[in-house]
């Protein structure tokens, strides 16, 4: 009776840690940590930068659909790598009626405290090596001779594996980042 026991404890624990580790392998392999860097632009709903919220018919227009109209429109950004970040808390909005929004995570590129981006070379393979631990999915840049501007998009950082530019660790756009 205890040999039996045993045998079913065994059976159990046994098929219990294969079943763990094929999950966790199907898991590692589905994620891919590499790219290419490629051309991006922003989508922008001016309406939520006014008003804070809009109806989700809205954002899903803009930002899944990403129909350019007079309240969404397309945004290039620039194609760079950045080696600083910073991660802040700011509003995204204007504000609401009463002319208060609440503070959010956002990624921050400043150009007057770091060093400007560089430019990457589009189609240069990439190792995506991390995200902002606030997971922010706003950005701020700010760039010396323009207005700050307030973006509803994330930062990736990454090394460049190849190209002229390999090597080279920072931030970039996650849409800049055409994953394998």
């Amino acid at each position: 009776m205890n040999f039996r026991f045993f045998l079913f404890v065994s059976l159990i624990v046994m098929l219990f840690a294969i079943n763990c580790t094929s999950s966790t392998n199907e898991e590692t392999t589905q994620i891919s940590n590499q790219g290419v860097l490629q051309d991006t632009t922003v989508m922008i709903q001016k309406d939520e930068l006014q008003y804070g919220t809009i109806p989700q018919n809205d954002r899903d227009s803009c930002y899944v659909k990403r129909i350019v109209s007079d309240a969404c429109i397309e945004r290039k950004v620039p194609l760079s790598i950045w080696t600083s970040m910073e991660e802040i808390m700011s509003n995204y909005s204007v504000g609401g009626l009463d002319g208060t929004s609440p503070k959010e995570h956002f990624c921050s590129i400043n150009e007057f405290k770091f060093e400007p981006g560089v430019p990457f070379e589009s189609g240069a393979r990439v190792e995506i090596i991390g995200a902002s631990e606030n997971d922010c999915q706003r950005v701020v840049l700010m760039k010396p001779g323009s207005t700050p501007l307030k973006l509803p998009t994330s930062l990736i950082k990454i090394r460049v594996l190849d190209g002229k530019d390999k090597d080279l660790e920072g931030w970039t756009w996650t849409g800049a980042v055409k994953r394998d």
